[in-house]
């Protein structure tokens, strides 16, 4: 996940408009998609993995939370909310080879996920952002003491912009999540080659 760009489904879009972001982002340099729809049901879920697979590589789809799809169907892995199945429950429930991932919020929450056996972590939200409404950003302070004490990727999330990317990095992310930098913007191809440059330019 060595300088990984990830794009977050937003919930809100239909699965055709959706495969329009995804299809051009995937252009425009993104690495994984994280199918984050929170109100669609399972089969609904194995409907997009299918057609979201058709414009990306199947195995660079993350699913988020549903570890009963993940693990029926061929996708890169699941990644864990609060309230899912902790890690090491969820670890026995998908094949070896896939990615599992969790979004932590503190030092504390990150390492006991790495102890249980994820492959990586989201950590934010880093910047001030419209699906946080009322809550603090956490800034890259704290991110940058997390980094140093894990040995898995550690990936920023949360109001990202292309001129934050040095700063998350720098604090020792291996990269980062973004959700309506892309998903919102008219011209995703773009805004997805934004982050991926800023990525590719990014020098410790």
């Amino acid at each position: 996940m060595k300088r990984s760009l990830h794009l977050i489904t937003s919930g809100e879009q239909s699965l055709p408009e959706i495969l329009r972001v995804v299809e051009a982002a995937v252009r425009g340099g993104v690495d994984y998609v994280h199918i984050r729809e929170k109100t669609r049901t399972a089969r609904e879920l194995l409907e997009w993995i299918e057609e979201i697979s058709q414009v990306m590589p199947a195995d660079r789809l993350i699913v988020n939370d549903r570890l009963d799809v993940a693990a029926c169907v061929p996708c890169g892995g699941a990644h864990l909310a609060w309230h899912s199945l902790p890690p090491q429950m969820a670890r026995q429930l998908l094949p070896a080879n896939r990615l599992l991932g969790q979004s932590v919020h503190s030092l504390k929450e990150a390492l006991k996920a790495e102890q249980h056996g994820v492959s990586y972590v989201l950590y934010g939200h880093i910047y001030a952002t419209r699906s946080k409404p009322g809550l603090a950003p956490r800034g890259t302070g704290e991110l940058q003491t997390i980094a140093a004490r894990l040995t898995i990727p550690l990936i920023g999330i949360g109001g990202i912009k292309p001129e934050h990317v040095p700063d998350v990095m720098a604090a020792g992310c291996a990269g980062v999540a973004v959700m309506s930098g892309i998903t919102a913007s008219d011209d995703p191809e773009t805004a997805a080659r934004a982050y991926r440059e800023a990525l590719d330019r990014f020098s410790h």
